[in-house]
């Protein structure tokens, strides 16, 4: 049905009352010299999507949760990059469930409700693409940065696991703990790298990098006898990071004769990249040609 003329010019005007226009007046007016109505129109669709993806619906929460930003795990920290220049995703968490108000009411101590409703959140903004760091918990939840690490030790104690936040996502700031439960996997209970970085929530990597840092360090201190400053020259780790392994070599009872055979190819790997010496043998016990 063709339009009557009076009823298009009376109402017409009414569907040009859209968010989309209104940017488009303002950034004709503000911005005179950014380009035409072609420019101004991709510039406006641009910033349409970035809201449709970064603004969370009310009605996709559900009483407990809320919207955050969280850092996108794929936005590797950089030396130069401020958190402003870092890549953002938004996340929903949930701070409160009906089931932790229960576990509350039968007297369980909130110190215990805690480590999981912290783990949750992480593992939730993990799910969703992002990381958070202990800082952003401790904000959502009011409380020191000190009781959240607290809370993410004692998770991790009790379960055997590595939760995902910056400090062992994006391996920043000392936390030797994830380094100690990835080499305990490997040395201890023999697992590969790939199914340790699956359990940790880390990379393929990272993971294959700390066992290979483990056995560089303990070619140095072990088999060349170095000190730990020698150790951190020749092997480009840190004092400190070379005390952290020499103190898990300690711990594992790490020694030639014991070597299992997982720990034995990681030696042939770290061997290649440490230099030359007078002594480069690599012993190797006849048990290791399964790796072979």
């Amino acid at each position: 049905m063709k339009p009557r003329p009076r009823a298009q010019k009376m109402y017409q005007p009414m569907q040009a009352k859209t968010f989309p226009n209104v940017l488009a007046h303002w950034l004709a007016e503000e911005f005179p010299h950014l380009g035409g109505p072609k420019v101004r129109a991709l510039f406006v669709d641009e910033v349409v999507n970035l809201m449709d993806a970064y603004l969370t619906s009310a009605d996709r929460l559900k009483p407990g949760q809320v919207v955050w930003y969280a850092v996108d795990k794929t936005d590797l920290p950089h030396d130069r990059h401020s958190m402003a220049e870092t890549r953002l995703v938004p996340v929903v968490l949930t701070l409160v469930t009906r089931s932790d108000i229960q576990k509350l009411a039968r007297g369980i101590p909130l110190s215990q409700v805690r480590q999981e409703i912290v783990a949750r959140v992480l593992r939730e903004a993990d799910a969703q693409a992002g990381v958070l760091a202990e800082t952003d918990v401790a904000l959502l939840f009011c409380v020191s940065p000190g009781t959240i690490s607290k809370a993410v030790l004692g998770y991790e104690k009790e379960h055997q696991c590595i939760l995902p936040r910056r400090g062992t996502v994006h391996d920043l700031g000392p936390s030797v703990t994830h380094k100690g439960v990835i080499t305990r996997k490997s040395y201890l209970e023999a697992k590969q790298a790939p199914q340790i970085a699956w359990e940790t929530n880390h990379s393929l990597e990272c993971t294959e990098r700390y066992l290979v840092d483990l056995m560089r360090v303990y070619i140095s201190l072990k088999r060349r006898d170095m000190a730990v400053e020698e150790a951190a020259f020749t092997t480009g780790l840190s004092n400190s990071l070379v005390k952290e392994y020499a103190d898990l070599i300690e711990e594992l009872g790490l020694t030639d004769d014991e070597l299992p055979d997982i720990m034995t190819e990681l030696v042939r790997t770290a061997q290649t990249l440490l230099p030359d010496t007078q002594d480069t043998s690599v012993h190797v016990p006849e048990t290791a040609t399964a790796m072979q």
